[in-house]
């Protein structure tokens, strides 16, 4: 477990550079609160690399994350108090209604269980291998659980994203949409020594 200072690094990273996504709308609060439930469920995991203090990346994954929303749930109040401007907009609500559903609905019998949640790299670290390492020590930390592939769900349009997943070894495998407006492409990385 990391600490609450080192989550807010986290979603503060996450709002930076995976800004395309709905969750950064949801706000460093919740973001945070987020990670830190992550972090504590026994079915998922967040590394973090740290340089002088910086967190010069991150990456998480699991097996689903609908143990997590329920563990988010037993802090309702810091849920609803760190959402309280996204839950003003309708249109928000809806999304977040999606994310819930999505976890919640069954995946197809063809894809792993096991999902890389989020990956990022602070700018002063990129270039570096830091996001190749850390795409490895996910690797590892679910080859030592016993699973030997994992889905990455990534948005159509992000083209340096889609490199480096297939630079890693992963395959795409379907389309799907979580938001009625964004298709992303299913990856899937085989991971055996």
């Amino acid at each position: 477990m990391h600490d609450r200072a080192i989550y807010a690094q986290v979603a503060a990273l996450h709002i930076a550079s995976i800004d395309r996504g709905f969750l950064p709308q949801l706000g460093p609060r919740f973001l945070t609160l987020l990670y830190e439930a992550m972090d504590a469920d026994p079915r998922s995991i967040l590394i973090v690399e740290v340089e002088q203090g910086k967190v010069a990346g991150f990456v998480s994954g699991g097996v689903g994350l609908k143990h997590v929303y329920r563990a988010l749930l037993g802090r309702l109040p810091s849920v609803v108090w760190s959402l309280l401007p996204a839950l003003l907009s309708p249109r928000k609500i809806f999304r977040i209604a999606e994310i819930l559903l999505h976890a919640r609905s069954e995946e197809a019998p063809d894809l792993p269980a096991a999902e890389l949640f989020s990956i990022a790299v602070a700018p002063f670290a990129r270039g570096t291998g830091c996001a190749q390492k850390l795409y490895l020590a996910l690797c590892r930390h679910f080859r030592d659980q016993g699973i030997l592939s994992f889905k990455i769900v990534v948005g159509r349009d992000l083209g340096p994203a889609h490199a480096f997943y297939r630079k890693m070894g992963a395959e795409p495998v379907s389309e799907v949409e979580i938001h009625a407006d964004q298709a992303s492409t299913i990856y899937v990385q085989q991971n055996r020594d």
